[in-house]
């Protein structure tokens, strides 16, 4: 006969079950500890091995059995086996086979239980990363319900938990142009009674395609403040080697160990800086070591970037019929908006620039630089000599690899009105000229004939009166 609430209660025998639920839950509890199913949505199922022994010396279909419970401690011996005390009495157990939690659902069923017993729940084999093995648990079949009046669970659950390295942690990866950050955000969570933090590292491995530039930590306690922490007293931090795939290695020392069990309940955050110099992407996980167990955490979405994004600067001459390479422009590239699809007359405000002071070669193209993947706006600050510079801010949609952008300078003089006039040099107005030279010439030598004539008139009159004297 199997005991259900609805049909038994304590000294009507029968069998039950214990589920244990292996789980690494988020922040806060999964709800009440009373032995009912919980509702464990948005938790990762843990594999670990139980196994189930009951106490020999106690049967609780006699009622002062119940009173004896209060009494039972149990402990753990270095290899990890119960030891089951009674106010200083060591008390035999049985115990069966050790059972695996589910991969999928982080749960097992120890099934078949006879009832009117004490039970004690240990883990038998921790989790990869578990820093400890969970507390050992003390369970009765059947097990006060959670209903009123004489109602009783036989098929009990319980949520036993670790502490596991890396629980809780995050980790994002950011790129703006080419500058690409990594925070790694670690809670401080609380180890097992009695024990301390005796190893804290972060390792971090690096692709080839990003340099590593500098890092730096925080620390801050349950209520947000910052603790003060000093390199190479505190933590030591790799050096960055000025070449691509650095191993970056994050660790505490024995001052900053003691740091950390003075601030549980906090956080401590490793960002990491690097410069993208080549095409790839913000995939990366953090490996996090606490007191011997290894965990993870990694990017999640992570961004692209890419190689060899530049900006080709053409002149459009008079009189041309195609645009040739213009060297000696200058341009600043500012982040835009994923959605942009033109880009303002100036930059705004609060735009981050990206690249500055880009300057075309004798073959118009500015160096090659990574970019990640989005939108850009080009705004160009110095312009050739002689030529009309670009008008407001050009967009720039960086996509794939060898991403550019064209940027074209009219030739002062290609459009109507962009310098002085010069003077004509023919038609009707050297014919005006020509005109009036000949008359002037015609004039001349009328004036000249006038002149001798009256010369003659002259001396011919004097020459008269002389001869009549």
């Amino acid at each position: 006969m199997v005991a259900t609430p609805a049909t038994a209660a304590p000294g009507e025998g029968g069998e039950g079950s214990i589920t244990v639920f292996k789980l690494e839950q988020p922040d806060g509890d999964f709800g009440p500890n009373d032995g009912s199913i919980l509702d464990t949505t948005g938790a990762s199922p843990v594999v670990a091995g139980f196994t189930t022994c009951s106490i020999d010396d106690v049967d609780l279909s006699i009622p002062s059995d119940w009173d004896r419970l209060k009494n039972i401690t149990i402990t753990l011996t270095a290899d990890g086996t119960p030891v089951v005390m009674e106010s200083g009495t060591a008390l035999s157990t049985s115990c069966g086979a050790e059972q695996a939690t589910d991969a999928a659902t982080g749960g097992t069923t120890f099934a078949s239980l006879p009832a009117d017993r004490a039970y004690v729940v240990y883990e038998s084999t921790k989790p990869a990363n578990a820093v400890a093995v969970a507390e050992p648990t003390l369970l009765t079949v059947p097990y006060p319900g959670t209903g009123t009046g004489d109602v009783w669970n036989y098929h009990p659950a319980i949520y036993p938990k670790n502490v596991l390295a890396g629980s809780g942690a995050t980790k994002n990866g950011s790129i703006v142009g080419d500058q690409v950050a990594f925070d790694v955000t670690v809670p401080i969570n609380p180890l097992a009674a009695g024990e301390t933090y005796t190893q804290f590292r972060i390792r971090d491995a690096l692709s080839a395609s990003l340099q590593y530039t500098a890092a730096s930590v925080t620390l801050r306690d349950a209520a947000g403040r910052d603790v003060p922490l000093a390199e190479g007293t505190d933590y030591t931090l790799t050096a960055p080697s000025g070449n691509g795939g650095d191993v970056i290695v994050f660790e505490m020392t024995t001052s900053g160990l003691a740091a950390l069990d003075a601030n549980i309940g906090g956080v401590l955050v490793l960002t990491i800086n690097a410069d993208a110099i080549g095409t790839g992407d913000t995939s990366n996980t953090a490996e996090i070591t606490v007191n011997g167990a290894t965990g993870d955490t990694s990017v999640v979405d992570p961004d692209e970037f890419f190689a060899g994004a530049r900006i080709m600067k053409e002149a459009q001459n008079r009189g041309a019929t195609s645009n040739v390479p213009l060297a000696g422009a200058q341009f600043d590239v500012y982040a835009a908006d994923a959605s942009a699809t033109s880009c303002p007359a100036e930059p705004a405000a609060d735009a981050e620039r990206v690249l500055s002071g880009e300057t075309s070669g004798a073959d118009g193209l500015t160096p090659s630089r990574v970019l990640a993947a989005g939108a850009y706006c080009v705004y160009e600050t110095v312009v050739p000599a002689g030529y009309r510079g670009l008008q407001g801010g050009l967009l720039f949609e960086v996509a794939g690899a060898d991403s550019s952008v064209t940027v074209v300078n009219e030739q002062i003089g290609s459009a109507e009105g962009d310098l002085p006039s010069l003077p004509l040099t023919g038609g009707s107005g050297t014919a005006v000229l020509l005109g009036a030279g000949a008359a002037l010439v015609a004039l001349g030598v009328g004036a000249y004939f006038l002149l001798a004539a009256r010369r003659r008139q002259q001396e011919e009159g004097e020459a008269a009166g002389v001869s009549s004297l």
